[in-house]
């Protein structure tokens, strides 16, 4: 085999989801302006050649880089849930559950607090995260409307539950352990009817 060939089979070996999940992460440590890609390819122990089989340039990279975030944080979650749960409340229980860990790809974690900076100057990553916030709230509105509320009502309770989430994890690290288990029992019982009694039942 021609040995320019064997090493273009090597640097394709890294997937280009690796790149893009690797960037992501990176993103919610350093922020976007500070990505590099010298310094991405020696994190990932590749060469420069990696990322240009997978990517033109850096903006290329970083527009990709939102298109996964996109699919990951709200396409995935929004498909699993409607699969995997047909009960509304158990719905809204598994997007709030998820949307409340301690990664940093929550909703108002490092990841979304980085990539809505960006969107000041960015109308690529403007518009990215207005569409991550309206299928968000499209996902948790129809299983209020499910749940009986009108269409307009579920779309603020929708509005103010994401609102609350953003703004619970952004508070979160500065919080005490058991402080953060209260708010988010608080949240949840705030948000999903009936959950302490669905609770107890499941116990």
């Amino acid at each position: 085999m021609p040995e320019h060939r064997s090493e273009s089979i090597k640097t394709a070996r890294l997937s280009k989801n690796i790149w893009l999940k690797h960037t992501l992460g990176k993103i919610g440590d350093v922020g976007v302006a500070a990505i590099q890609i010298e310094s991405l390819a020696r994190e990932l122990k590749v060469t420069k050649g990696s990322f240009y089989w997978h990517f033109k340039d850096r903006d290329s990279l970083l527009s990709e880089t939102l298109k996964y975030w996109y699919n990951s944080a709200t396409i995935a979650i929004g498909l699993a849930g409607k699969r995997d749960f047909n009960a509304p409340r158990d719905r809204l229980r598994y997007f709030f559950t998820l949307a409340l860990n301690k990664g940093p790809d929550v909703p108002g974690g490092p990841i979304e607090q980085a990539l809505r900076e960006w969107a000041r100057v960015s109308d690529i990553a403007a518009e990215t995260t207005k569409r991550v916030d309206q299928d968000r709230m499209s996902l948790i509105a129809e299983a209020y409307i499910e749940l009986g509320q009108s269409k307009n009502r579920a779309r603020q309770t929708a509005a103010m539950a994401l609102a609350h989430l953003i703004g619970l994890n952004i508070l979160m690290p500065s919080k005490k352990f058991e402080h953060q288990s209260e708010d988010k029992n608080a949240f949840m019982e705030l948000f999903i009817p009936d959950y302490f009694k669905d609770y107890i039942i499941n116990l």
